[in-house]
């Protein structure tokens, strides 16, 4: 019999205008989320995270991991993922200081990281991870842990207007976040016709990885399908890009055995909502065995035939940034942001695998 999701509960985080949640579970079971508090989806304040005791069905707000500033202005938000032990608690993302008026792209925008190894009681001063890459950098999940113990922390390149996303690299240590010595490009177009957003990689079996992004054409940012890559070394080198055949923008992909995975994408044209699959992929093959809607958020919007600057269609949109996490008891946890009855909030969905 094939296999399909179930929808169990679904409830909200926070509500006080947020976006781009992260989560992760402590080998005690308690579930940490964090998320951006403040502009939603414009991410113009900080990083708060909350707390559930009992499985995902309550959430109570637990702290700021790192406040925004005002002098000068600053923002953040940072992702949550935890070491193979689950004792350190990694807090990863975008620190910007683009103003709330200046355009995507545009600023100081850097990678930084936090920890905590007390259950997120203390969080330590964020560093800013060493790079040599003088742009700004989009950021938009967070670090890989892997079986052999590497930190991979993704992020795009922003070189310019016409160039947004034209690589998306990982930087790598190899000694839990003291030291990072080494990049990897995940993706890159070998034409340089495409550029990649949204960016999530996970490691789907031992010292094997895969990453999905949110592909558009370079310079007019025309929506393209769903690219995947993949590592057979670790995560220290990627394979060529190849398409998913899905117009599905921010898309993430939760491994569930083997080569399948749970994968949950925004769907923002036609009758949008927020689409779980169930997938079998290969090197170059991505085949879809099962499809549901996880979020319906009861509209319809079609696309013009041409659209003359896709980074401005960002503001548009009303429901983004799909993630999961697979719970001690094996159900998942999937959270997304979503703009109800005019205020940005955080929603979680319970799932489980029939």
């Amino acid at each position: 019999m094939m296999n399909s999701i179930k929808v169990i509960s679904t409830g909200i985080i926070d509500d006080r205008d947020c976006a781009f949640p992260g989560a992760t579970q402590l080998p005690d079971g308690t579930i940490l989320c964090s998320y951006g508090r403040g502009g939603g989806p414009e991410g113009t304040g900080e990083t708060d995270f909350s707390r559930s005791t009992d499985n995902g069905k309550t959430w109570s707000l637990a702290g700021t991991i790192l406040p925004a500033t005002e002098s000068p202005f600053s923002s953040n938000y940072l992702k949550l993922s935890s070491s193979m032990d689950g004792r350190r608690i990694y807090a990863y993302g975008a620190k910007s200081y683009r103003k709330p008026s200046e355009p995507f792209g545009v600023g100081k925008i850097e990678p930084v990281l936090s920890v905590s190894d007390d259950g997120g009681g203390i969080w330590s001063e964020p560093s800013v991870l060493p790079n040599n890459h003088n742009c700004p950098l989009e950021i938009s999940h967070s670090i890989c842990v892997t079986s052999e113990g590497l930190l991979l922390a993704p992020a795009a390149l922003l070189p310019d207007a016409d160039h947004f996303g034209e690589s998306v690299i990982a930087l790598i240590s190899e000694d839990g976040g003291k030291r990072w010595d080494e990049e990897t490009v995940i993706f890159k177009d070998p034409n340089g016709k495409h550029g990649y957003f949204e960016q999530k990689v996970t490691e789907y079996v031992p010292g094997k990885l895969i990453a999905t992004a949110w592909t558009v054409t370079l310079g007019d940012y025309q929506d393209c399908e769903n690219s995947f890559a993949l590592s057979s070394d670790g995560g220290r080198t990627w394979g060529a890009p190849v398409s998913t055949g899905i117009m599905g923008q921010t898309m993430t992909p939760i491994p569930i055995g083997g080569n399948r995975l749970l994968v949950l994408y925004n769907r923002r044209y036609g009758e949008q909502g927020i689409v779980m699959l169930l997938v079998e992929f290969t090197e170059s093959t991505w085949i879809i065995e099962w499809e549901g809607m996880l979020y319906d958020s009861d509209s319809n919007r079609d696309r013009a035939v041409q659209v003359g600057d896709g980074v401005k269609e960002f503001e548009e949109f009303a429901f983004g940034f799909p993630t999961a996490i697979r719970l001690n008891d094996n159900t998942f946890l999937a959270t997304h942001w979503c703009k109800e009855a005019g205020s940005y909030v955080l929603r979680w969905t319970k799932l489980r695998l029939n």
